[in-house]
């Protein structure tokens, strides 16, 4: 899946359709980006929901889930990264996203 098919634009037009793999992309931003665009207790949050996923995607058999950490955490955006964040979603499974969304507040 590409970037494209991780944030689709709606339908209406309005707003975008964001798949598991944007939100572990969008949250690692948010934990590892420009520390000045996000406050401390937020990045401290966003990195429980990364490390959620993460554990998930390992627990599910993802097996490269720590390269795709340290990616994240390098704040790395390339089409190789986007590939991971799929793949682990998918290995992490919609239940355990789910569950891992909800506890953030998310679903």
């Amino acid at each position: 899946m590409s970037i494209q098919g991780i944030f689709k634009p709606k339908a209406s037009g309005s707003g975008f359709d964001v798949a598991p793999a944007g939100v572990l992309l969008l949250m690692a931003d948010c934990a590892y980006g420009n520390p000045a665009k996000t406050a401390p207790k937020d990045a401290h949050d966003a990195r429980a929901l990364v490390d959620g996923v993460l554990a998930a995607a390992r627990a599910g058999g993802f097996v490269q889930y720590d390269i795709l950490g340290m990616l994240l955490s390098r704040n790395e955006r390339s089409a190789r990264v986007a590939e991971m964040a799929v793949a682990a979603c998918n290995a992490a499974g919609e239940s355990a996203l789910l569950e891992i969304f909800a506890a953030d507040g998310m679903a």
